[in-house]
């Protein structure tokens, strides 16, 4: 499977927050990852996609692993402190960001690959 090296994160209003740079194993279905935190505004920082984001970031590298799905893929990241999160993507590398905030599974922003980057 061949996987886009940047994934652009976008809060739910579709503002930038920060992007995650890929760089899988040989086998293609997992590898490592980091999050950058570069928002396109201030609210960006605040959104949970930004809190989220910036605690990756923080934390440095971590494992991800990537599943094939009947609508595309699922690009899971698996920090060793923090929630894992779930990257559920159409066949274009583009849909939604999932994590679990209090015991629950949500939504909190969108994936779309950078442009050039697959």
């Amino acid at each position: 499977m061949d996987i886009p090296e940047v994934i652009l994160l976008l809060s739910e209003q579709g503002d930038r927050v920060g992007a995650v740079l890929l760089a899988p194993d040989d086998t293609r279905a997992s590898g490592d990852c980091v999050f950058m935190l570069s928002p396109s505004n201030n609210a960006c920082i605040d959104s949970d996609l930004g809190i989220v984001v910036s605690e990756l970031k923080v934390a440095g590298e971590h494992r991800f692993r990537v599943a094939a799905t009947p609508g595309g893929i699922e690009l899971t990241v698996l920090p060793a402190d923090l929630p894992q999160i779930e990257l559920r993507l159409n066949g274009h590398f583009s849909g939604s960001v999932l994590t679990d905030f209090c015991g629950v599974t949500k939504c909190i922003g969108s994936a779309e690959p950078l442009p050039g980057s697959a």
